[in-house]
C-alpha cells in the first residue's frame, strides 16, 4: 500500500510540473511577442543604419555620422544581442 501511494505521489508531481512548465513557455511566448510588436512601434520614425556587436562601436558610429553632417542625432538599441544604429527618417 505504500508503495502504491509512493507512485500515485510521484506521477501527480511529474503532471503538475508539465503543468507548470507549459504555462511558463506560454508566458515567455507572450512576453516575447510582446517585446518585438513594442520595439517595432518604437521605431516608428527611425531608420536602421546599421547593426554592431558592441553598444560602444554603435555610439561610435553614430557619433562619427553627427561629426561628418549626415545626420543631427542617433539611436543605440540593442535588438537580438546586436547594436542597432537608428537615426531619424
Amino acid at each position: 500500500m505504500q508503495k502504491l501511494t509512493r507512485t500515485a505521489a510521484t506521477a501527480a508531481m511529474g503532471v503538475a510540473m508539465a503543468l507548470v512548465l507549459t504555462g511558463a513557455g506560454a508566458a515567455v511566448t507572450v512576453a516575447t511577442a510582446s517585446a518585438a510588436a513594442a520595439s517595432e512601434a518604437g521605431a516608428q520614425g527611425w531608420d536602421l543604419a546599421g547593426s554592431y556587436g558592441t553598444q560602444q562601436e554603435c555610439v561610435a558610429a553614430g557619433e562619427a555620422g553627427v561629426g561628418d553632417g549626415n545626420w543631427a542625432e542617433y539611436r543605440c538599441a540593442l535588438f537580438e544581442a546586436r547594436w542597432d544604429l537608428m537615426i531619424p527618417a
